[in-house]
């Protein structure tokens, strides 16, 4: 009797998909972010300004796509010998929800001295930040899938947040040696390291999870709902005076307003396949 690969394997069919893109696998992110094509196609990946030290073309911004990225058009733009910084981060779910800092002295850098810094975008710990351009409207559910490398291993430090108060909203945080997620008032922690690492986060609408390296899923009950209207933030505190900023690298968030438990396999495997993690 034959029986078809859906048949046997439901969701994990994509596995054996070569070439599927991120938003082919589970689409309609509220927001996506990386310097890689998560769309199958070329999109505008980010814009960066340009620190020559006061000589010609200093300050200067330009777009850049995902293959002018890993292309070298990025670091040809910013110059050898100089530092690159991301003013946008921009959104490729579709939704125009690009994460964008303004003010020069907290963007986070991308080129050092010439060289593509190939972790992700850098934060330095002391004041970068990128603020998203609107809410993304969560209420029930919800779904992260972040590659990072955090290299503060005491204290609490956010990554991002997304919430109103301390007790309304969600947060991916990293607090002493574990990576948390945070959604209402209840919490579920993982340990982690200060190498680069996958973390997947789930609200399932009875659960707060998290995991990382396609490992065991950390799970705490719960049933809470959000309705958030402060501005999500990446790398700081979303409410009230900016604070306790990470320090280290993120080169992918994605972040879904429903339950991606059933596709967790597939994505991590699209984005380890990417980034060779686990």
């Amino acid at each position: 009797m034959h029986i078809s690969l859906d048949s046997a394997l439901g969701q994990q069919r994509r596995l054996n998909q070569v070439g599927e893109s991120i938003t082919q696998i589970a689409p309609d992110p509220a927001a996506a972010y990386s310097l890689r094509s998560l769309t199958g196609g070329d999109p505008k990946v980010v814009r960066v300004r340009r620190d020559t030290g006061g000589a010609a073309g200093d300050n200067d911004e330009e777009d850049f796509t995902a293959s002018e990225v890993s292309s070298g058009a990025l670091v040809d733009f910013v110059g050898s010998g100089n530092d690159g910084f991301v003013e946008t981060w921009y959104d490729q779910s579709g939704n125009g929800n690009n994460a964008v800092q303004a003010t020069a002295g907290s963007q986070p850098k991308i080129v050092e001295a010439g060289a593509l810094l190939t972790k992700g975008v850098t934060f330095d710990g002391t004041n970068d930040s990128l603020v998203l351009t609107s809410t993304l409207g969560q209420t029930n559910l919800g779904s992260y899938f972040l590659v990072s490398e955090i290299n503060n291993t005491s204290g609490f430090k956010f990554i991002f947040d997304n919430r109103d108060s301390g007790s309304d909203g969600s947060i991916l945080f990293s607090e002493n040696a574990d990576m948390k997620f945070q959604f209402q008032s209840t919490s579920a922690a993982v340990s982690t390291s200060t190498s680069t690492s996958l973390t997947s986060a789930f609200q399932t609408g009875s659960n707060t999870t998290i995991g990382i390296n396609g490992g065991t899923l950390s799970s705490a009950s719960n049933t809470s709902t959000i309705n958030v209207t402060t501005i999500p933030k990446i790398g700081t505190k979303s409410f009230s005076t900016e604070q306790n900023f990470m320090a280290g690298e993120i080169a992918e968030l994605i972040v879904y307003n429903t339950d991606q438990t059933d596709n967790r396999t597939a994505l991590e495997t699209n984005i380890n396949s990417h980034y060779s993690i686990f």
